[in-house]
């Protein structure tokens, strides 16, 4: 065993000189720690979450560093499907996850023994199942191994803005593949508190305009499934706390110190449904100033505009790559529980990221899900109107309209230039810009030529 190990992830793990690995799921190795007796601490060798289904190898990494460990003891809760690969790696020795650098005749090793030294333990039995184990493990190895560190494709980092990126999409799987399009090309590469690196924007909002959180679309490349969705919901829409966490987003947002906030927000908006009080908190100063277990979600906010109901959320982190389609379904829900509860629309769901990351670790897989399936090019809506070109008079004449086609203004001008300064604040969307920018030339230079112009021809 060498003097650094654990070698993955070492700050993160309890680390003892036993004999027996404690897979702790999203439950806090702490709270599982602290109920084992003494002598049952005595027997453990590494005690740790699993918070992702990637980090399996990083399970197998450690242990391969440490052949002493003879026994794999899963527990906690399962809020992202990782205990559940790696119940399934155990009983099958396969897994997609699995790094390429670590070779097949390893994995088969891991999985010989392994497979046959595991046991899933209910939280509250893990003290008396781990002092009850034999003593007598066989060597499963005598070999260290230190294998190659899991190489990630190196990625052109483009010049962008520093801050505030916009994403928008009608699904939230169209959005997805789009924000981390954007984090691959434009994200600045950074260390994170978990010791490994990142890819990050700063500030990045995602909207969703057209999404039913009960009746998803779910292609098959997102990495969970419609069950997974409706086990995820109870976080948001329930105060119920699992066992083994500390809090969930659900349990702040509707029972912070007996408060139901969600339902405070559908209070006011029937008071007042111009309010801007209608918001929700899950931080607690007092408990997360200095927790490094704080919420990653930090407030709500709910405003009826159009006869609709629009939610604002805000993230202080926000994980793009494991947890933002999860999140976006999640706030959908809030979002159609409160439009529901006042007989108003669904108006759009904004998501600020504040720091809008992937991690090391899921760079690759998001790069090759990328590359299977690219950001669909789409003709967005530019919900600031609509263009009409012509020549009029020996003038270029740019009508505006409404997205119902209602007449707004008109915009007159002998040059592409003259028009596009006059143009500029009623165009939102980049693609809009570009085609109204090639029709304006098309009209100028047929309006010197003397030529018949006719928009789109």
């Amino acid at each position: 065993m060498k003097e650094t190990w654990p070698k993955y992830y070492q700050n993160q793990l309890i680390v003892n000189a036993g004999e027996v690995a404690v897979v702790c799921g999203w439950t806090k190795k702490e709270v599982i720690w602290n109920n084992l007796s003494e002598e049952t601490r005595l027997r453990v060798a590494i005690m740790g979450q699993l918070y992702s289904k990637e980090g399996i190898n990083y399970i197998i990494r450690n242990i391969f560093l440490n052949p002493k460990i003879k026994y794999l003891v899963i527990t906690g809760s399962d809020l992202s499907g990782s205990i559940k690969e790696l119940r399934q790696f155990l009983e099958n020795g396969e897994s997609k996850f699995i790094h390429p650098e670590i070779p097949a005749e390893r994995i088969k090793e891991f999985y010989n023994y392994f497979s046959k030294n595991y046991s899933i333990v209910n939280l509250n039995e893990v003290d008396s199942f781990i002092s009850n184990l034999k003593q007598d493990f066989s060597d499963w190895t005598k070999e260290i191994i230190d294998f190659p560190s899991h190489s990630i494709e190196i990625t052109n980092m483009f010049l962008s803005e520093d801050i505030a990126f916009r994403v928008e999409g009608a699904k939230v799987h169209d959005v997805w593949l789009k924000v981390l399009d954007r984090i691959i090309k434009f994200g600045k590469d950074k260390m994170s508190s978990y010791g490994e690196c990142q890819k990050e924007l700063l500030d990045t909002i995602t909207v969703i305009n057209n999404d039913d959180p009960d009746n998803p679309v779910l292609p098959e490349y997102l990495y969970f499934n419609e069950q997974d969705l409706i086990k995820y919901y109870p976080q948001l829409m329930t105060d119920k706390i699992f066992d083994g966490v500390e809090y969930t987003y659900g349990s702040r947002l509707r029972n912070h110190e007996g408060i139901d906030q969600i339902q405070g927000i559908i209070n006011e908006l029937k008071r007042e449904n111009y309010s801007r009080r209608a918001i929700a908190f899950t931080w607690d100063v007092e408990k997360d100033f200095n927790n490094e277990k704080c919420p990653c979600l930090d407030l709500v906010q709910a405003l009826v505009q159009n006869g609709c109901v629009y939610l604002t959320a805000y993230f202080r982190s926000n994980d793009m790559y494991r947890a933002w389609p999860q999140n976006a379904y999640g706030l959908l829900k809030i979002q159609k529980e409160i439009a529901e509860a006042l007989s108003l629309g669904i108006g759009k769901l904004a998501i600020i990221s504040c720091s809008a990351h992937i991690y090391e670790r899921d760079l690759r897989e998001a790069q090759q899900l990328l590359a299977t399936h690219k950001p669909k090019l789409e003709c967005n809506v530019d919900f600031r109107g609509n263009f009409t070109v012509q020549i009029i008079d020996g003038e270029i004449v740019v009508r505006h309209l409404d997205l119902d086609g209602v007449f707004l203004q008109e915009i007159k001008g002998k040059t592409a230039f003259e028009i596009r300064d006059k143009i500029i604040p009623f165009i939102s969307d980049v693609a809009h810009a570009l085609y109204l920018g090639t029709e304006l030339i098309r009209a100028e230079i047929s309006l010197k030529e003397n030529k018949e112009y006719i928009q789109d021809n």
